[in-house]
């Protein structure tokens, strides 16, 4: 059961950033797009936690977006 649940989780968060690779032909437009995907994903989940723990929703949520425009550039210069 519990296999089956990791499972689902690491499916489903990535299946919405795999999506516009399997619609789009122009392989540079999908990756942008399945970036700001994340991002917003990525937002979300920063807002959610910091209710979770009473703390100010915005600034956790740009934190981990920050995060994630960073590691999204480290990427890009590194060739991806």
């Amino acid at each position: 059961m519990g296999a089956l649940s990791v499972f689902l989780l690491v499916f489903l968060s990535n299946l919405p950033v795999a999506v516009p690779f399997m619609f789009m032909q122009d392989f540079r437009l999908a990756m942008r797009i399945s970036n700001g995907i994340a991002i917003v994903m990525l937002a979300i989940a920063g807002v959610t936690y910091a209710r979770c723990i009473s703390r100010p929703p915005w600034g956790i949520a740009f934190s981990m977006v920050g995060l994630g425009v960073v590691l999204v550039a480290l990427t890009m210069a590194l060739g991806g």
